[in-house]
């Protein structure tokens, strides 16, 4: 649900626009709002997720996320969409952060990989689905239709899982202070501007007096949780995690993987519309070869983590998207739709391959109480690291151009810029690559 709503919802977009009477440029704010509330919140979510009861905190954030987006629906206006947007990013963000909580302690750490690969390949899925499936409702329906779904869905998750998720207890007694809770103010405010300004570089450029505003901004918070974290006998980000070596790597693995697969992912159909000249369905279906090559291959990784060991997985799904992100850097005008294909493939093998052994590896040998922060730690790298990726692989599109590279400008470029964004994603997968070579023993 969490994921299928951002490509189900960006199909309708222009519609939107129209029906509530709203700029293009504003109408971002529909994907934008919930990205804010989603990615902001995870990590105070998952430290939440650590004190309190995972399962039934679970049901609350599937119950806001569908009773939000069917008011969204009914929005009489665009300021109460976008307030229904927020609503689904917070029960995005309590559904997303505990998923992984729930998974570690339904399964011992033997048969974590294949539920966790489960996990991934349902990640994968619901971006898959949701722009065919919002396309197939905008062909006979309004752009209210879409908001529905959710309910519908969530409705059959509540009937069917309220009774199992119930049954998971707070694993110690409650207590404010457990939270950290100016921690996590600071924290989730410091994210979201973070965000905020990233969203802003990538869509007008890297000039601008409100980018400084905003990455000073960024700063200071930063200091400022430093301050707060050295006093707090419970800090957010506590140094058993971040004195751990695995978690280091497995974080930072997050971050480079989702940089340089989601940078080249927002680049492509730029590219195979200027560079090859794809109609529109023929640039969905070379997109739909990464995302179910990613969905299925989730599976797999799981499976095979628990019978081979996660770094042997997660090594080989490196290398997948290495090969794949190099033969995309190689192609030229020339190079046929098939032949295409098959670095799109590798990629998203190599994705599948690498999301649930990591989570997996991540999670080995920390304590059960910082589970769940740990988890909404990846989970908010893979928005940071795909917003990064999208930024630099801009940046490096329009390298030496006179023209500014942005979002709005990125199709008028040849294909020897894209060549060069593309080899600049290679690059940084092959770095992730050695990284995660190195052992993973606790510092």
């Amino acid at each position: 649900m969490a994921t299928m709503d951002t490509s189900l919802v960006s199909v309708a977009l222009p519609q939107i626009a129209t029906s509530l009477s709203t700029s293009v440029a504003t109408i971002s704010w529909v994907m934008v709002a919930y990205l804010l509330a989603n990615a902001s919140l995870q990590i105070m979510v998952g430290r939440l997720a650590d004190v309190a009861a995972p399962g039934r905190l679970f049901v609350a954030g599937a119950a806001l996320f569908a009773a939000a987006s069917g008011l969204g629906g009914l929005s009489p206006a665009f300021p109460f969409l976008i307030m229904c947007r927020v609503l689904q990013g917070v029960g995005g963000a309590l559904m997303l952060g505990m998923a992984p909580k729930l998974i570690t302690l339904a399964f011992p750490e033997k048969e974590r990989g294949f539920a966790l690969g489960m996990f991934s390949a349902g990640f994968a899925t619901g971006v898959t689905t949701g722009a065919p499936l919002g396309g197939l409702l905008l062909t006979y329906l309004d752009w209210r239709a879409l908001f529905f779904v959710n309910p519908i869905l969530g409705v059959v998750l509540l009937i069917v899982g309220s009774r199992v998720l119930k049954k998971f207890p707070r694993p110690q007694a409650w207590e404010w202070r457990a939270l950290d809770p100016w921690g996590g103010v600071t924290i989730t405010a410091t994210l979201a501007l973070f965000i905020l300004t990233l969203t802003w570089v990538r869509d007008r450029g890297l000039a601008g007096v409100q980018n400084f505003l905003g990455l000073a901004g960024v700063a200071a918070g930063v200091a400022c949780l430093a301050v707060i974290e050295k006093r707090q006998p419970n800090p957010l980000l506590h140094r058993d995690l971040w004195h751990s070596r695995g978690f280091l790597l497995g974080t930072f693995g997050v971050l480079l993987a989702f940089a340089c697969v989601m940078g080249s992912f927002f680049l492509l159909p730029f590219f195979l519309v200027q560079v090859y000249g794809f109609p529109p369905a023929k640039v969905g279906l070379m997109l739909a070869v990464l995302s179910i090559s990613n969905g299925f291959m989730s599976f797999l990784g799981g499976y095979l983590a628990d019978r081979v060991g996660n770094l042997r997985v997660l090594r080989t799904g490196l290398g997948l998207i290495c090969a794949g992100l190099a033969w995309l850097g190689a192609a030229t005008p020339q190079t046929a739709a098939a032949s295409l294909a098959v670095p799109l493939a590798l990629t998203g093998m190599g994705l599948g391959l690498f999301s649930a052994p990591n989570l997996n590896e991540i999670l080995r040998g920390v304590q059960p109480k910082f589970m769940g922060l740990a988890a909404s730690t990846s989970s908010v790298l893979k928005n940071l690291g795909a917003l990064l990726g999208v930024i630099a692989l801009v940046a490096a599109l329009g390298w030496g151009s006179k023209e500014p590279a942005t979002l709005k400008s990125a199709a008028c470029f040849g294909a020897a810029c894209f060549q060069r964004a593309f080899w600049l994603a290679a690059g940084l997968a092959i770095f992730n690559f050695l990284v995660n070579l190195l052992p993973r023993e606790r510092v």
